[in-house]
């Protein structure tokens, strides 16, 4: 008997992988022809060979030896995709002219399954160095097995036959060029990664179930956000109140056709977007599947964790009118999450397996972040591609769009409208500030709110240093007005808020130096109503509700300043908020907003602020928005360089004379080199650490599955914020393992001297830290 892995035979796992890819396929009803140009029966017939291919390398003597302990080295992935390519082109030879083309996919598919997908170039390259050993492999394939694969494939595995497949690959490439060249579309990208993606997430939930299949599709009633909305807001009274239900009632009655596949909801900070564009997704949802006949699965995404689990939270609330969720319903995605995968017929699952659904996004509902969003449709590393065939076919509201790089707007703009034309992908968008990122989008929200809630007085050229802000806030503060400050770095909010220190008031500070566990504190103390002063940072920009009389925001660009102006006078409880915008400089004169935004979009921000002195909320769009997009959007460069990265499939290479960048360096996060801190602020921060040590020594699959649910704990204790020299120089010691990420630790018998209980970590005063 072969094994693929201990206790599981080779066939039966082969076959079991199989199931679940034709499963997942089916499941999506996806039209082949039109996303990849390939007929629908032929592709199944693709994910056939793929799957019975893909662990062919295992049906060795060597292999065998390998899974009962024995310490020999046999690879299995090349000879695999080597005999992938040649089933492929079998079964593509008399109905596809592109048979070459399709089965060279399969053979970077099964090749890479358990690495990372690499330029085609440097793959052809590689494999021809390999040709002796492949041939040898070859002669130690079981017998039986190979009879086996003849009868599936009627391909003959022989020393000959992987010869003669070594050098036919060995010259494909210049076809692949001419192939890609012509096509200049996303279609042969995206064909490799869904087939990547689904023999990935098979071929881990099949070797962890032993074929058993936990997931399954779970239907629940559309209506419970109306249902929550009348148990919770039916005697809800002002003016906010009656414009989140007009804005509710404007979307939910908007008439839609299932061709338009973008949609956004553009309305004003503070009326309950969450809820909305959730019951739109809702009502879309039902119409897809009384319409195709198959049930989306929803996938909301944020910019930020604080975001993903405050509106996790209310999407929870909202389906327990009806149930107890659990985690096959709704899964909360993202690196401080936990890692327990409940599902509502067997309970708890164990750890390995929780955290193998969890990342799958194995669930109805998924609340995530942008970056998990985005690394799922632009990467080449398989624990990011694996979900990409969730993300086909699904409804995905991106709320904050306004959030994603100007230079990426071009590059995710043609990706979702690939997906959404060729995949039944749907896109809900929901900003404030809506960005030129979708042209042709369908707006739900057709009513013009024109609200009066705040205005925006351009202080730059009076408020440039923190002395004159004091002075400033303080003449707020003794008029008892709830005041909120927003500084471009960590430093210079640190030393403003310390000017505080003998007023007699309630004050608070925010910022990406104070650890998680106690950002939630704060929060809920702003949320009392009882804090006076909030010093803070980006973090309360997007998303966060929480609601001051006057907010001091320092320059910035025009969106992430209206994100602030969302915290001025949320629910409209007095006549006319005040935002002041300032121009805070260091010693040298430079603007805090060019040390830490881009150049280019704060230089936008100051030229239409030179022509307004004040601006109140109804003119933000025509006067603020408008303009400061149109200018942003025509700064496409990066986009452009990755799009031909996709196009041509230059996943990633150590070629440096290539200038362009390959995908493997995409990430929708810029900024600086950050440095992890680990802050050993209490007890159960010491506990976390010291068990952080004592699994060390475990094998390193055994690691990586505690590792991943400490991890998420220890997160709770860990800041990240921009390296610095200083840092480097005189932070705290760096603790280095053989497993793991390094980072900084402050030890608790020496928290006073890097860590303060209302400042978070202490900043040099002239280290620029953002966030």
């Amino acid at each position: 008997m072969l094994y693929s892995h201990p206790q599981r035979p080779l066939v039966d796992h082969l076959l079991g992988v199989e199931k679940i890819m034709l499963d997942f396929f089916e499941d999506q009803k996806l039209d082949t022809q039109k996303a990849f140009g390939i007929e629908t029966e032929l592709f199944k017939s693709l994910i056939h060979v793929i799957a019975i291919s893909h662990d062919l390398g295992k049906a060795t003597k060597k292999f065998q030896e390998k899974l009962t302990g024995s310490n020999v080295k046999s690879p299995h992935s090349e000879i695999s995709a080597i005999y992938a390519y040649a089933a492929a082109k079998e079964c593509f030879s008399k109905a596809d002219e592109k048979a070459k083309e399709i089965s060279f996919y399969a053979f970077v598919v099964v090749r890479r399954h358990h690495g990372f997908l690499k330029y085609y170039i440097d793959e052809v390259a590689e494999l021809k160095y390999s040709e002796e050993r492949l041939v040898n492999v070859t002669k130690s394939i079981d017998k039986e097995f190979a009879t086996w694969f003849k009868d599936q494939t009627h391909v003959e595995i022989s020393p000959q036959k992987t010869a003669e497949i070594i050098d036919e690959i060995s010259e494909i490439d210049t076809e692949i060029d001419d192939v890609l060249n012509s096509k200049n579309d996303l279609s042969s990208y995206f064909a490799i990664n869904f087939l990547y993606s689904i023999l990935i997430d098979a071929d881990r939930l099949d070797a962890a179930t032993y074929g058993r299949k936990f997931s399954k599709r779970i239907d629940f009633d559309t209506k419970v956000v109306q249902k929550y909305m009348e148990s919770h807001f039916k005697n809800s009274e002002g003016i906010i109140n009656d414009l989140r239900e007009a804005v509710h009632k404007d979307v939910l009655n908007s008439e839609i056709s299932l061709q338009d596949h973008f949609y956004t909801i553009t309305v004003p900070t503070g009326i309950g977007k969450t809820l909305t564009s959730f019951d739109f997704a809702l009502k879309l949802r039902e119409m897809v599947k009384d319409s195709e006949g198959r049930i989306p699965k929803i996938i909301y995404a944020l910019p930020f964790t604080s975001l993903v689990d405050q509106n996790a939270q209310r999407i929870k609330d909202v389906l327990s009118i009806d149930r107890e969720v659990s985690t096959d319903l709704l899964l909360v995605q993202h690196h401080l999450a936990p890692n327990e995968y409940t599902d509502d017929e067997v309970g708890p699952l164990d750890e390995d397996l929780s955290s193998l659904l969890i990342s799958g996004w194995d669930s109805e509902i998924i609340v995530t972040t942008f970056v998990s969003l985005f690394e799922g449709l632009i990467s080449n590393r398989r624990s990011d591609i694996r979900k990409l065939h969730t993300i086909f076919g699904a409804i995905v509201i991106l709320d904050e769009i306004q959030n994603i790089p100007h230079e990426y707007w071009k590059l995710i703009s043609e990706v979702f409208n690939f997906i959404a034309k060729n995949t039944g992908t749907y896109f809900i968008l929901t900003t404030a500030t809506k960005p030129k990122i979708f042209i042709d989008s369908k707006e739900l929200a057709k009513d013009k709110f024109m609200l009066k809630r705040i205005k925006i007085v351009n202080e730059t050229k009076n408020l440039n240093t923190l002395e004159s802000l004091y002075e400033m806030v303080d003449d707020d503060l003794k008029k008892d007005k709830r005041v909120l400050v927003v500084l471009n770095t960590i430093s210079s909010s640190q030393n403003f808020f310390k000017m505080f220190e003998g007023a007699k008031i309630k004050r608070c500070y925010l910022s990406a130096g104070v650890i998680p566990k106690l950002r939630e504190k704060v929060i809920n103390e702003i949320n009392k109503g009882d804090v006076k002063l909030l010093v803070s940072t980006q973090v309360v920009e997007a998303g966060m509700d929480i609601d001051f009389d006057t907010v001091y925001r320092d320059m910035a660009p025009v969106d992430s300043i209206i994100q602030s102006c969302g915290r001025c006078n949320r629910n409209y409880t007095i006549d006319m908020g005040i935002v002041h915008l300032i121009d805070l400089k260091n010693d040298n004169g430079t603007s805090y907003s060019n040390l830490v935004y881009d150049d280019l979009l704060v230089g936008i921000s100051r030229e239409i602020f030179n022509e307004i002195s004040e601006i109140t909320e109804e003119k933000f769009e025509e006067s603020l928005i408008n303009p400061y997009f149109e200018r942003v959007s025509n700064y496409i460069a990066q986009s452009e360089k990755y799009l031909n990265a996709l196009k041509m499939l230059f996943y990633f290479s150590q070629n440096k004379a290539i200038e362009n960048p390959p995908i493997s360096t995409f990430s929708i996060i810029k900024g600086f080199l950050n440095a992890n801190i680990y802050i050993e602020y209490d007890e159960k921060a010491v506990e976390l650490r010291n068990e952080f040590e004592e699994i060390q020594s475990l094998d390193p699959k055994e690691w990586y599955v505690k590792a991943i649910s400490l991890f998420k704990k220890m997160n709770q204790y860990m800041i990240s914020i921009n390296l610095t020299k200083s840092l480097m120089e005189n932070g705290p010691p760096i603790l280095d393992r053989k497993m793991g990420n390094s980072f900084y630790l402050v030890q608790k018998d020496r928290l006073n001297d890097f860590y303060d209980e209302e400042i978070g970590f202490k900043i040099p005063q002239k280290d620029v830290m953002i966030m």
